[in-house]
């Protein structure tokens, strides 16, 4: 009997590492919505084909890691865009706070230059100037182009 043990070894080791030992049966049916589906067990109450010996999908660890490098950067692109989006929002709730300084300092500019009067002015080089009523009319004009620019939304 001890004679013959390395041969039942032999053979164990190969009946275990058969193909054969690596299939089952599966089951074939088609669900409510006429979609075919594919089971390691029978569905309750349907008729259901039976593969018998299929091999279970192999699934290499390299596809298995593309799916998941895939589906990784699907995430970064949404979280990317998502940023941006956040970015771009930030961006036009500046915008829109630097119009209506613009808009309150256009309207106040048009108040002060409608007072009549001598008007007078700072310049660059804070030197006192006084303007002359086609520079106050010049001036005026840019305030309202600046109201109709900065006030509309």
């Amino acid at each position: 009997m001890l004679r013959h043990l390395p041969v039942v070894w032999t053979l164990l080791v190969f009946a275990t590492a058969s193909p054969a030992a690596d299939t089952q049966d599966i089951y074939k049916w088609t669900d409510d919505q006429g979609e075919v589906q594919y089971t390691q067990f029978p569905p309750p109450g349907r008729p259901a084909e039976i593969l018998h010996g299929v091999r279970p999908p192999d699934e290499s660890t390299e596809s298995a890691g593309n799916d998941l490098q895939k589906q990784l950067e699907a995430v970064e692109q949404q979280n990317d865009k998502q940023q941006q989006e956040t970015r771009d929002a930030d961006q036009r709730a500046e915008i829109q706070k630097i119009r209506k300084k613009n808009c309150e300092a256009a309207h106040q500019n048009v108040i002060n230059l409608n007072r009549g009067g001598n008007v007078r002015y700072m310049g660059a080089d804070g030197k006192v100037m006084r303007l002359t009523e086609e520079e106050r009319q010049k001036r005026i004009d840019e305030a309202n182009q600046q109201i109709k620019e900065n006030c509309n939304p």
